[in-house]
């Protein structure tokens, strides 16, 4: 098989891999009443409590007026609230409610995407594992 072929059948292999657990996800966040930017901001603000908005695009890698419509959703749903910073009154931080973090724990146990993932890689040794983590690194880095 010729390199163009190759990269074809690895290019729908990763696509999709990835466009399942994409639906699975959507899924899942569906389930919960929240879309998947909204989960990614929420589980992010709780990894790192205190974040601004600015700091939530940047790490994100959305758009800012994307991120700005999904946290007005998460604080009118009452998972977030928006904190004026001591530091810099200008500057607003970003914090979960006890609700959103409950929903958290709730999303990361219930997740129908990490679910799927995990009993699919139980045919796979910790070493094979590694290995295709390894892989994925060096050819993210190579994008």
């Amino acid at each position: 098989m010729d390199d163009h072929c190759r990269t074809a059948e690895v290019y729908r292999s990763f696509f999709s891999v990835a466009r399942q657990l994409k639906r699975l996800a959507h899924q899942s966040a569906a389930e919960v009443g929240l879309t998947v930017h909204q989960l990614d901001i929420l589980r992010l603000i709780r990894t790192v409590p205190g974040l601004t908005q600015k700091e939530v695009t940047e790490r994100l890698r959305v758009p800012k007026s994307r991120v700005s419509l999904h946290i007005d959703a998460l604080v009118e749903k009452e998972f977030a609230v928006r904190e004026t910073s001591p530091q810099d009154r200008r500057e607003t931080l970003l914090r979960p409610t006890p609700s959103g973090e409950t929903l958290c724990e709730h999303y990361d146990r219930e997740d129908l995407s990490r679910k799927a993932l995990s009993r699919a890689l139980r045919q796979f040794s910790p070493d094979e594992i590694e290995l295709l983590m390894m892989m994925h690194e060096r050819l993210l880095n190579d994008l």
